[in-house]
């Protein structure tokens, strides 16, 4: 996070106690949020962290077997990895073959399989496309690096102190090199794929993830800076000087902000908000009956530097970024059900004010927060981040229970992180030892015989 969104949300810390707690009774007392009943337990299964165990028979029955017996009712596949590759035979996407030396089986299609052993199972599953991530830049592998370089982010960084506007896979910081939304051939051709998935293949419900932009760096291309003109009505004469400079004080580079900065943040949110509608409405003419969700992060008081406003449409934000309009980018009534990433290390809001974090940085807060602003529009699922309590299962039981009784369902990102540091009987004693767990009539739908003609 930078300096300049601490300073500028330094005054939540000192936010009413009494508030926060009110907020707490409120989510309690609401039997739709405390029932044990229409909880949704949801693995996630990421194409790369997983590849040997999704690219055979075998070990796809294994991992299936595993999950059900553990107690969870769907799996959520990533179908599109953070290489821009995709696990199906794709006419328009390339298909991911290799990873870390792990070369994958000729010809096997590994969202068929999981599909159909899935279905022998009646295991749910969930096809989950991180939308606008095109590239892993610790591999330096992917869409960005070969096929479409033009597709790619512009960031706004200091290389060699000096403030430049470079391609995002020249900075390379960070895991996932993003595309840019603001290219129309790009925003196209993601909408061609996920359509083309749909047409052939069936699922329960479809996800999507990375609905952002990578952060506050972008995007400044040339493709930005005309559709910003044409959303204020004039020319910017000072580029991006004109939005926020870099400048060098007390030793730090800081993001100082300049005269079209909040109508930017506007701007973004807006963006993303038009291509989620139109993404939507896409899928709609392929599948009107498939619930369709998104993936956000829980730190919605700093989720204005990504671009995605995922409130409410109707909530009020008191932030010093949100301008009067910014509320009519928030996306939650687009979305048949949004998925929270609870991902902080902390369950309780006292453990966050005890290291000196802000409330909203724990699991217990992030799940405030997001009822708060989210505002009920649209059911409400948490997940956590198996890596966070890679030796703390005690927190880890915590945090999948404050989930459980506070949201309509339980989301667990990632299997591979289960395996690695043997949480397994921890998800089973919570889902399977004491809950009453069963299956979501939000996201659930019935299955379908055989693959239905698509509407076109």
């Amino acid at each position: 996070m930078s300096v300049d969104v601490k300073q500028k949300n330094s005054k939540l810390e000192t936010r009413n106690s009494k508030l926060i707690k009110l907020l707490f009774f409120l989510v309690l007392v609401f039997p739709s949020i405390l029932s044990s009943q229409d909880k949704m337990s949801v693995l996630w299964v990421d194409p790369l962290l997983n590849i040997r165990d999704i690219h055979t028979r075998g070990s796809i029955s294994n991992m299936i077997t595993k999950a059900q017996r553990a107690g969870f009712e769907a799996i959520a596949l990533g179908m599109k990895a953070l290489t821009g590759e995709v696990i199906y035979k794709s006419n328009e996407a390339p298909q991911l073959l290799e990873w870390r030396g792990y070369q994958v089986p000729n010809n096997f299609d590994a969202a068929k399989e999981f599909i159909e052993e899935a279905r022998r199972r009646d295991m749910q599953i969930y096809a989950v496309f991180p939308l606008f991530s095109e590239g892993h830049m610790t591999e330096r592998k992917g869409l960005i690096y070969d096929k479409r370089p033009e597709w790619q982010s512009q960031v706004y960084v200091v290389e060699d102190e000096e403030p430049v506007i470079i391609p995002i896979s020249d900075w390379a910081y960070g895991t996932a090199g993003f595309g840019n939304p603001f290219s129309a051939g790009y925003t196209g051709y993601l909408v061609r794929i996920v359509r083309e998935f749909l047409r052939e293949y069936s699922v329960d419900g479809i996800i999507f993830d990375k609905v952002r932009f990578y952060g506050l760096e972008t995007d400044f291309s040339e493709d930005a800076k005309r559709q910003f003109e044409t959303f204020i009505g004039q020319s910017i004469n000072w580029w991006p000087n004109n939005i926020y400079e870099l400048q060098y004080v007390n030793d730090n580079w800081e993001k100082v902000p300049g005269e079209y900065y909040y109508a930017w943040l506007e701007f973004r949110a807006s963006t993303m908000r038009k291509f989620v509608n139109r993404m939507i409405e896409e899928v709609r003419k392929v599948d009107q009956s498939i619930p369709i969700g998104v993936m956000v992060g829980g730190w919605f008081p700093a989720y204005y530097e990504y671009g995605l406003n995922w409130a409410s449409e109707e909530t009020r934000l008191d932030y010093e970024w949100a301008t009067d309009d910014y509320p009519s980018t928030g996306i939650a009534e687009l979305f048949d059900y949004m998925v929270v990433g609870n991902f902080f290390p902390r369950v309780t809001m006292k453990e966050a004010e005890d290291i000196g974090a802000e409330w909203w940085m724990s699991v217990e807060g992030s799940i405030i927060n997001a009822t708060e602003v989210v505002n009920r529009v649209c059911p409400l699922y948490g997940s956590l981040l198996v890596e966070q309590f890679a030796n703390n299962e005690e927190g880890f039981t915590q945090a999948m229970r404050t989930i459980l009784e506070q949201t309509t369902g339980l989301h667990i990102n990632d299997a591979s992180g289960l395996e690695k540091h043997k949480l397994w009987d921890a998800v089973t004693n919570v889902l399977v030892g004491s809950s009453e767990t069963s299956t979501s009539t939000t996201t659930r739908r019935r299955r379908r015989a055989e693959p239905e003609n698509p509407v076109n």
